[in-house]
């Protein structure tokens, strides 16, 4: 039931006129600030969840999430009570891993109170079944607070209007920044001599527009073209405008949008995630990190961004041509790779910190006269992959095909090395190994014209030894014995017979000599008996 002021506005003029200055001074005091007050009848935005009331002991820093549970998508309200005057509260999701990245951000007013909220992400690691935590902590890390969001497939989720929340935010906004003040012309008191006193017309201030989310510009033009048609602070950037208009003033295709906020991180690899119908660009710390800037159906980009502990800029463009509006923005911490874990270096070198970090599923690269990503020059860079990997017992033969250099690890030992210029070319080594679990480390850089760089590996081939050939069985012979051979005497010298003393000649009656004896045969020429 509403219940009227008891001081309406005619009354308080009646009174007025009719007592003292003393008096006038004191009931215009009292009007101020029953004026002042919200009427009963009054009622919070739509889509923002009345906080309810905690009651604490302590003085430790609390929150309070509505709703409780829901999954991707469902706008989460945090408020929290007992926070450090001017302290920057990060909001996030917390788990075994560690921290998502920040979702959102309050300051806490001088009541130590907080008040922002975020879209639960679409992770598949915050979608398991069950209770994840909400964590709230101050950049200092010095004060923390928690609250439990159910997630699970029995769990009733609720559609965001995007437009809705905008449009609630805008209110929300409104109602804290616009202090509504009651001004009282007061009739001129009666003197010996009535004169009436002019009244000055107060002209009114316009609310400034306060950024406390993202700075998000809007133009009637997919080009950015121009100033702005509308400036307004957005929660989130998770728009999922279909075919309709992301605000009154703006047509529904052929327009274009800037988000922009800088926000405080943890060192860390970061994985920013964006999901669009048409184009984009990312921007981090004013370097170009992802660009698709075309037309294009709903399609999912990721890329992952090392940062050191300390305030960074984000922008994010965007433009519709025709059809459906999407554009959803988020990021996490990334501290596992399921594939090998690629950094690149804008020289070549590998030096200083990788300017791009991605999760790959293989090494296969063939770039051309290209860059692997728009924060990379096309020549002058270098990468270095790492993963392990378990590997049966045997012998491995590993592969690069590389234009210009690189070089593999294996448990840290340097096991194939080119590190030179060249042209394509493909080169390979042969490793015997245990089984277990390795780990392997691929380096390259580019130093100029078309590059590329396959890595792989496979069981190396086992040699095929020369077959034997099988003697064919042959009877065996009846062994006929051999006749043993007869020794062969070694050639004695043969003596000459001493000459015989000539006789003196006699003569031989009527008779010629006799014949000579015959010499005995040479012993060596002993036949051989036939085999």
């Amino acid at each position: 039931m509403k219940t009227d002021n008891p001081l309406s506005g005619t009354t308080r003029r009646l009174v007025v006129q009719h007592l003292t200055p003393v008096r006038f001074s004191l009931l215009a005091l009292i009007a101020l600030v029953v004026g002042a007050c919200t009427p009963t009848g009054y009622s919070p935005p739509v889509g923002v969840p009345t906080q309810a009331v905690v009651e604490r002991t302590s003085g430790e820093p609390a929150i309070v999430i509505a709703p409780t549970s829901g999954s991707a998508g469902v706008y989460v309200q945090v408020t929290g009570e007992n926070w450090p005057v001017g302290s920057l509260v990060l909001i996030a999701l917390r788990d075994e891993r560690g921290r998502s990245g920040i979702l959102a951000a309050s300051t806490a007013d001088t009541a130590g109170t907080i008040s922002t909220g975020f879209l639960y992400p679409i992770s598949p690691r915050w979608l398991d079944a069950g209770t994840h935590t909400v964590l709230a902590y101050t950049s200092d890390g010095k004060h923390e607070a928690t609250a439990l969001f159910q997630t699970g497939d029995d769990v009733e989720v609720t559609e965001t209007d995007d437009s809705a929340a905008t449009a609630d935010t805008t209110t929300a906004q409104e109602a804290v920044t616009a202090t509504p003040t009651l001004t009282v012309t007061p009739t001129s008191t009666p003197t010996s001599t009535p004169t009436a006193t002019p009244t000055n017309t107060p002209v009114p201030t316009p609310t400034p527009l306060i950024i406390t989310d993202w700075r998000g510009d809007y133009w009637n033009n997919p080009n950015q073209s121009g100033p702005p048609l509308l400036t307004r602070n957005d929660l989130v950037i998770f728009f999922n405008w279909g075919e309709g208009t992301a605000a009154s003033n703006l047509g529904v295709d052929h327009f274009s949008a800037r988000w922009q906020r800088t926000l405080n991180f943890e060192a860390g690899i970061y994985r920013f995630n964006v999901e669009v119908d048409d184009g984009f660009r990312l921007y981090i710390d004013n370097v170009l990190v992802l660009d698709e800037w075309e037309e294009g159906a709903a399609r999912t980009y990721t890329v992952d961004v090392p940062l050191s502990t300390g305030f960074h800029t984000i922008q994010v463009d965007y433009f519709e041509r025709t059809g459906v509006a999407l554009m959803r923005f988020w990021w996490e911490r990334n501290d596992s790779f399921s594939g090998w874990k690629g950094e690149y270096f804008g020289n070549r070198g590998l030096q200083g910190n990788p300017v791009l970090v991605r999760d790959e599923p293989q090494i296969d690269f063939n770039w051309g006269e290209g860059r692997p990503a728009a924060n990379l020059p096309a020549d002058h860079f270098s990468a270095r992959w790492q993963r392990r990997v378990s590997f049966e017992p045997g012998t491995y033969r590993f592969f690069l095909r590389i234009d210009d250099g690189a070089r593999v690890y294996l448990d840290s030992q340097l096991i194939l090395d080119a590190w030179e210029d060249g042209a394509d070319r493909t080169v390979n080594v042969d490793v015997t190994l245990p089984g277990g679990e390795r780990a392997l480390q691929v380096e390259f850089f580019e130093s100029s014209g078309v590059a590329r760089i396959s890595f792989w590996w496979q069981l190396a081939p086992t040699p095929t030894p020369t077959p034997t050939p099988t003697e064919a069985l042959e009877p065996t012979p009846t062994e006929t014995p051999e006749l043993a051979l007869t020794e062969t005497p070694t050639p004695t010298e043969t003596p000459e017979p001493p000459p015989a003393e000539t006789p003196t000649p006699t003569e031989t009656p009527n008779g010629d000599s006799p014949p000579p004896a015959e010499l005995p045969e040479d012993p060596t020429a002993t036949p051989t008996p036939d085999q």
